[in-house]
């Protein structure tokens, strides 16, 4: 009678180690589908850490690459000026004359290295960096050819900071009519 009580326990004992082990595998399952989800949070929180990393570095280097560009704005004005008493100087082999140059050259690089640069204003007007203050009648020039600039256009770091004001021609045949109209 032992011997059955010893089976009956023996059977029990395997069927409760069985349902322990049901149990624990269960449990693991459980275990790795929840890391399995943490690894994937992990993996996303990640990318989106250097992702944001990433942005704000594009946004400093953007902030600190225009910084200056009010400061040269207001720069470019003493530029004219100081081109503006170039031009109209009486004696230019005066050392006075010659002071004010090498200043000029000194500030005109200066402001080049930080990004300034002269429009061009040789050729045909471009909406995009120039403004037409007058329109010329000219058998010598194409319609929109630039005739004269009024005042120098800039660009900081290739955008246009001021445009180049200028006179454009408006072609006449010799004939005095206009084509372009």
């Amino acid at each position: 009678m032992e011997e059955g009580n010893n089976r009956k326990n023996d059977v029990e004992n395997g069927m409760k180690e069985n349902a322990q082990i049901d149990e624990l595998k269960a449990s693991l399952e459980s275990c790795e589908k929840a890391k399995k989800e943490l690894d994937e949070y992990a993996k996303r929180a990640k990318a989106s850490l250097e992702n944001m990393r990433r942005e704000k570095e594009e946004e400093i280097n953007y902030v600190t690459s225009y910084a200056n560009q009010k400061l040269v704005e207001k720069f470019v004005e003493i530029l004219d000026d100081m081109e503006r008493i170039m031009d109209n100087f009486e004696d230019k082999k005066s050392t006075e004359y010659i002071a004010l140059e090498i200043m000029h050259k000194k500030f005109k690089n200066m402001l080049e290295t930080e990004g300034l640069k002269k429009i061009d204003t040789s050729g045909k007007f471009d909406p995009f960096e120039h403004d037409a203050v007058e329109r010329i009648e000219s058998p010598d020039h194409d319609d929109w050819d630039i005739v004269e600039v009024t005042q120098n256009g800039y660009k900081f770091k290739n955008k246009v900071i001021r445009p180049a004001k200028v006179k454009v021609a408006l072609h006449v045949s010799s004939s005095g009519s206009n084509e372009g109209r």
